[in-house]
């Protein structure tokens, strides 16, 4: 092991390995991190003995595979190690994070109607901070051609969202990127508000004192821009407008209910947005 920082990179060698170590061999090229690759044969029982050699095999054949794409990113001046693993998956992923302690984990997503997936089941249960690649503009993403030119955080001045922005821009400084900073003030609370005081321009007043605090909270020379309606909608929609190339928000807060282990804004976004995102805990 190094001194190095390092990213750790869960990849399943399935169809979107490929995009996930793109977008791996970026991060790990701007901020001078390691690379750590883990790919876990998961098995929620463990499997008789008669199977072990059929295992085994199995083993053999993922190690090579890894190895080839080590070879790539080496290739490509990234300083790679791999794991194959055989066992359950989240165990092997809080192993894997107690053994590298790396600064961010990047996966993959694909979500399932009736039951949650992998990568799902990994966001809510893991606190390192998370990049989630998916949607449209991750499509075709190969090794040394990712480049994260716009990136998107909402907020909702919450601490958990403060976080989230200082993340984004130290990722937008790495990146050299361009930062907006985005508030939706969701509907059900503008109606709420609008019956209780009763006054036609209150909606004005919430965007007004929203967009106030956007300004002081964009000392950095960020744009920023606040609305209202759906954020779950909301989000996605701007990131698509803007193009965005990556989507930075807190894991919790933006849902306003309590008790959920990803707040339910940052899990609906994860599943419509039109770029990766980066969930910060």
């Amino acid at each position: 092991m190094t001194g190095r920082p390092c990213i750790l990179a869960g990849i399943d060698l399935g169809p979107d390995t490929e995009k996930v170590l793109a977008y791996a061999a970026c991060a790990a090229s701007a901020s001078g991190s390691r690379l750590q690759l883990l790919y876990v044969i998961d098995y929620m029982l463990t499997p008789p003995a008669y199977l072990s050699s059929y295992i085994e095999e199995e083993k053999r054949r993922e190690e090579e595979e890894m190895a080839a794409w080590t070879s790539r990113l080496g290739a490509a001046g990234i300083e790679t190690g791999q794991g194959t693993v055989i066992g359950r998956l989240h165990e092997a992923f809080v192993e894997a994070l107690a053994e590298f302690s790396p600064d961010l984990l990047i996966i993959g997503h694909r979500s399932h109607l009736l039951r949650p997936s992998s990568s799902e089941r990994l966001i809510r249960s893991l606190s390192v901070p998370m990049l989630v690649v998916r949607g449209r503009a991750a499509g075709g993403a190969s090794i040394g051609s990712v480049r994260i030119s716009r990136i998107l955080c909402p907020v909702d001045f919450s601490d958990c969202s403060a976080k989230a922005v200082a993340a984004a821009r130290r990722y937008a400084e790495m990146f050299s990127s361009e930062l907006r900073l985005l508030h939706v003030i969701p509907s059900h609370i503008m109606k709420e508000r609008l019956g209780r005081h009763n006054c036609g321009r209150f909606e004005d007043l919430l965007l007004a004192e929203a967009a106030k605090k956007m300004a002081a909270l964009s000392r950095h020379a960020e744009e920023g821009e606040a609305l209202h309606g759906d954020p779950c909608e909301a989000i996605p929609a701007v990131a698509e407008e803007l193009g965005a190339d990556l989507v930075v928000m807190g894991a919790r807060g933006l849902s306003y209910l309590k008790g959920m282990l990803v707040g339910s804004t940052t899990e609906a976004v994860l599943k419509t947005s039109p770029c990766p995102v980066l969930v910060v805990r």
